[in-house]
């Protein structure tokens, strides 16, 4: 066999090693270390895996349409790697130990975050925690169905029931005594 043959033969193994290895690491997992990069039109992150060892700056996130968030820096990402390239991470997948909303039964849905602000699905309805934030609504509120508001004290207001006194007191800035 000729010299050149033989080299042509090497070479086509060494590629055919490397892609073998490449398709045995399809993803890792990583952690987020630094607050990620939202300017652009895909959201950036900085992260770390293998132990530290490789690091990467500006790696795209994917996101569900209709959902967004920023994770915190040491939050848990899953890298899938294009072509099995390692020099081509992309985000798929992110999760936080510490902040992930615990105690969801089988089949609950819900939006959470850092602060145990939550929107939780469940089998006997919605449940929103708000964890002492004021929720804001941006827009017409309608509601059907019944109404219950206040804090269950002797100062509480019936919504289908309170009227406002007439007089000089300008509608809805003094709450009316009992009868009036």
């Amino acid at each position: 066999m000729s010299a050149a043959l033989e080299a042509r033969i090497a070479a086509l193994e060494r590629r055919v090693a490397e892609l073998t290895r490449r398709q045995s690491v399809p993803g890792t997992l990583a952690k987020s270390t630094l607050a990620p990069n939202d300017a652009g039109a895909v959201q950036q992150v900085q992260a770390t895996w293998e132990a530290g060892y490789s690091s990467r700056d500006n790696i795209d996130v994917l996101y569900h349409y209709g959902f967004s968030a920023a994770p915190p820096i040491g939050t848990d990402l899953h890298l899938a790697f294009i072509d099995g390239s390692k020099s081509k991470p992309v985000v798929v997948a992110t999760g936080h130990q510490t902040y992930r909303l615990r105690g969801i039964s089988s089949g609950d849905v819900a939006l959470y975050d850092s602060r145990g602000v939550s929107i939780w699905l469940t089998a006997s309805g919605p449940v929103v925690t708000c964890n002492g934030l004021p929720m804001t609504v941006n827009g017409d509120l309608r509601v059907t169905g019944q109404v219950f508001a206040g804090y269950g004290g002797a100062d509480q207001v019936g919504l289908q029931t309170h009227k406002h006194g007439t007089g000089s007191a300008a509608a809805g800035t003094v709450a009316p005594t009992a009868g009036t």
